[in-house]
């Protein structure tokens, strides 16, 4: 500090490059442990909805992601989010998958497929394929056995054919189950 209450700077350490203060690099063990776990979609997927409905009471929460705080934690991008639905979509999101490309120098999507590269003969197949099972699906004979099941279902019965039930009224009750 000066004279004057004023901060003085220290060059020789600004020069160093000592100031800075920002993300420090991975080591090779923490990005070996880092590629392992966000190129594992299925298992990051499976991870961060194991605790799908569940409520934590958490006092004094800041509303900013930045950085380590209580939530679903992204360590890539050092952002913290308080539910899976946000979290989900930011692994989804193409910042996540530019930093994780800026980092590890590697695309995160690793089975792209150009559609110029799909033969004629498997688009046609995989199109006869979906036509068939649509036809199947909504064919006449099967939306009529469809139907015929619904209305079973809806129909009442009238089991209580005692004089006892048709005195007291019960008559007029049914039931659709059989």
């Amino acid at each position: 500090m000066s004279n004057f209450g004023r901060r003085t700077w220290n060059k020789e350490e600004y020069a160093a490059g000592l100031h800075d203060k920002g993300p420090q690099p991975y080591t090779e063990n923490e990005l070996r442990q880092l590629k392992a776990k966000y190129t594992d979609y299925n298992k990051l997927m499976q991870d961060s909805i194991k605790n799908l409905n569940q409520r934590t009471l958490q006092t004094n929460v800041s509303q900013y992601k930045k950085g380590k705080q209580f939530g679903f934690y992204c360590d890539l991008c050092d952002l913290t989010y308080k539910d899976t639905l946000q979290y989900i979509n930011h692994l989804n999101h193409k910042t996540h998958e530019l930093k994780f490309n800026s980092i590890f120098n590697e695309d995160l999507i690793l089975n792209k497929r150009d559609n110029d590269d799909i033969s004629t003969e498997e688009f046609e197949q995989s199109y006869k394929e979906l036509l068939k099972d649509f036809v199947k699906e909504n064919s006449t004979r099967t939306r009529q056995a469809k139907q015929a099941k619904i209305e079973r279902k809806s129909t009442p019965t009238n089991d209580s054919k005692s004089e006892m039930a048709q005195l007291m009224g019960f008559q007029n009750f049914a039931t659709s189950k059989r």
